[in-house]
């Protein structure tokens, strides 16, 4: 079964809310409503995905790490 876990990664790209699906962040419905809001408003999915309260955004912010191989997080303001 990991076997098959580790070709699914290799040969296709996990997406970024699949990623915190399967870290268990997040539950595949609020994903769904998640992306719903994504998909409509433009607005990033990780900022949906705080601002609808599904996640908290340290958590959020640290699977990004993760998934982006440890990039920092800059706060960037308008």
């Amino acid at each position: 079964m990991q076997l098959e876990s580790f070709e699914r990664r290799v040969l296709m790209p996990i997406r970024f809310g699949e990623f915190l699906v399967e870290r268990r962040v997040l539950a595949e419905g609020e994903l769904l409503d998640a992306l719903a809001d994504h998909w409509q408003t433009g607005v990033r999915i990780g900022d949906v995905i705080a601002g609808r309260g599904f996640a908290e955004r340290a958590a959020i912010e640290a699977c990004a790490r993760e998934y982006h191989g440890e990039l920092p997080v800059v706060e960037v303001e308008a």
